[in-house]
């Protein structure tokens, strides 16, 4: 009755944990920096799309200085903060100066 009861515990601890699993919350945009100032920068994607991506809270060695219309890929998250979705950039990788 022991094994049975701790099989089931463990068995139930094991299916909490995949539930808990989150799909990616992380975006990846290329694009061209149309404009960049100290805290964010906005982006002409391919389609066309102007993108505005807050890097206020980013990590400086992840997130490096940009010139315009450098051709970039940016990985980053979407915040609802007071209900508006902001794009905080996580990381930014230049392709083409």
């Amino acid at each position: 009755m022991k094994r049975l009861t701790y099989l089931f515990v463990c068995s139930l601890a094991i299916g909490s944990i995949a539930a808990c699993k989150q799909a990616s919350k992380f975006h990846i945009i290329n694009g061209i920096i149309y404009d960049a100032t100290m805290n964010n920068i906005t982006l002409i994607t391919g389609k066309g799309d102007t993108v505005n991506i807050s890097t206020m809270d980013a990590n400086r060695d992840k997130v490096c200085g940009v010139l315009l219309e450098d051709s970039v890929e940016v990985v980053c998250i979407k915040e609802n903060i007071g209900g508006k979705e902001i794009l905080k950039a996580a990381e930014l990788i230049i392709i083409k100066k």
